[in-house]
């Protein structure tokens, strides 16, 4: 299988405090792949996944996209990749415009990050992924469940049609119920074999429904399944 994402000796060092966050990791993701990240609160899970997302660099060791430099140590992501690897974090409201309509933010994102593209074909086909209604993409986040609000979430990250999303802690914070709806919608992302998803989580129910599982103890990957 093609490999989409591949971390080379990555790793993190607090530079105020010289402390290690996550030591040398190697880590691949291929084409269509779901990977779950798991392990203690601490452990470096976060860390490992800022990396992937280009939003910290790494101390040491770089991240390669399609075999092209993504992130390094002297080097953040360019603006022409950013929309190749997206991100869903634990709080939609936190990641979205809690007063913009939904349909509003994501028109923003592809003004920003896929210009030229046809802004009503990926956000209608993007709603459809993440199994939200349409019209609750004219409310904003503050008027949304908790489960709405992370479906929103994930459809603006699919609009930018990403090779890879990375889902950090997605359904922690919501109920039995309208966890596995959230489950079932970011499981989807890879279901065609276009995309990719590199999942953290506490839920060992939604990592065994992966295709692997990668342990982080101590700032080290420490295994695979």
């Amino acid at each position: 299988m093609t490999t989409i994402l591949r971390a080379a000796e990555v790793g993190f060092v607090h530079r105020s405090t010289g402390t290690v966050a996550l030591h040398p990791t190697d880590l691949h993701i291929a084409a269509g792949e779901t990977v779950a990240l798991v392990g203690s609160s601490g452990a470096g899970k976060s860390t490992l996944a800022e990396i992937a997302l280009g939003l910290r660099r790494p101390s040491s060791g770089h991240v390669l996209l399609s075999g092209e430099v993504f992130n390094a140590p002297r080097r953040s992501p360019r603006a022409e990749q950013r929309h190749r690897v997206q991100g869903v974090g634990q709080d939609a409201a936190a990641s979205l415009p809690p007063r913009t309509p939904i349909s509003t933010t994501i028109r923003r994102a592809l003004a920003r990050l896929a210009p030229g593209c046809d802004h009503q074909r990926r956000i209608t086909s993007a709603a459809e992924r993440a199994r939200i209604p349409r019209d609750l993409l004219d409310r904003a986040p503050r008027d949304l469940s908790g489960g709405q609000g992370q479906r929103a979430a994930i459809a603006r990250a699919l609009a930018l049609e990403p090779d890879l999303v990375v889902a950090d802690e997605p359904t922690s914070a919501l109920d039995p119920d309208t966890a596995g709806q959230v489950a079932d919608a970011l499981l989807d992302i890879a279901s065609a074999g276009d995309r990719s998803l590199l999942l953290v989580t506490h839920d060992t129910a939604l990592a065994a429904r992966c295709d692997r599982i990668l342990t982080v103890a101590q700032g080290r990957l420490t295994s695979s399944v």
